[in-house]
């Protein structure tokens, strides 16, 4: 059966060792009127100066997945949460809350651009960065599938397969796969921003 073509970003599934997920996050900034908008389910990496954007790049050392924002309207004065983060968003006290997964030992589980085989498992793999969808606030984000290797310097290690009986025909493109970021600020031997 074919798999359906829907990405959805980085969604957290389990811990490294099959344990169970807390879904932790750790609170995080985002630059007052950052120009780009950032999805629920987006990787995302620290910059300089302590705020997170959005990780698109291959180079990219990602900090972990967006998972929501917190600000003041400025017109309103009123709180807003949001789960994605509009380009140019500003708060009126200047400070927006950006909720990221950021354990560099969580699993997430994340569409596959193209073709893969059960031979990719092991395997790095870099990503497939497009604008998600500002009606429903979710990622789009995928692994690229022409980028499996065993470099170290990719985004992330493919774990295994998906078992979303939707996606996981390895026959087919697109299926859902697990994966570890492979370039996590907080693993081992990663340099500092």
């Amino acid at each position: 059966m074919a798999n359906q073509d829907a990405p959805f970003g980085f969604r957290a599934v389990r811990m490294q060792g099959s344990g169970p997920s807390t879904n932790g996050q750790t609170q995080y900034l985002v630059a007052n009127g950052y120009a780009t908008s950032i999805f629920q389910g987006d990787p995302v990496e620290m910059v300089a100066g302590g705020t997170v954007e959005v990780a698109n790049g291959v180079a990219d050392v990602v900090v972990g997945v967006f998972n929501g924002v917190q600000y003041v309207d400025v017109n309103t004065r009123k709180p807003i949460w949001s789960n994605y983060h509009a380009a140019n968003t500003s708060s009126y006290d200047g400070t927006i809350k950006a909720f990221v997964q950021d354990d560099p030992n969580q699993l997430f589980e994340v569409q596959v651009s193209g073709a893969m085989t059960l031979a990719n498992v092991g395997e790095t793999a870099n990503l497939v960065y497009t604008a998600g969808s500002t009606h429903s606030g979710t990622s789009k984000a995928e692994v690229n599938s022409e980028t499996f290797s065993t470099s170290a310097d990719t985004a992330v290690k493919i774990v295994g397969i998906s078992g979303d009986p939707e996606n996981s025909d390895l026959t087919a493109n697109n299926a859902n796969i697990v994966v570890k970021f492979n370039k996590h600020l907080y693993s081992a031997n990663v340099a500092g921003i």
